[in-house]
């Protein structure tokens, strides 16, 4: 896959907006998943960066983290 190099990031009160700079390639890959989803591409990063932070149990060590408990 090409170049993901380059984001930018601006907090608002619940949520951040997070820019991202794709590969044409990439681009194209979002927009298929987007249209088979039935989502907006932004709801369909979301859901892959989920799926992949559950994918290394990351969610979990989060969880464990804010809760104060040794992971």
């Amino acid at each position: 896959m090409g170049q993901a190099s380059k984001s930018e990031l601006v907090c608002m009160p619940r949520k951040c907006i997070v820019k991202v700079v794709l590969s044409n390639e990439q681009r194209r890959i979002l927009d298929e998943l987007a249209r088979r989803l039935g989502t907006s591409e932004s709801e369909t990063l979301r859901l892959a960066l989920m799926d992949y932070a559950k994918e290394l149990s990351l969610v979990t060590e989060m969880m464990h983290k804010a809760s104060g408990q040794a992971f």
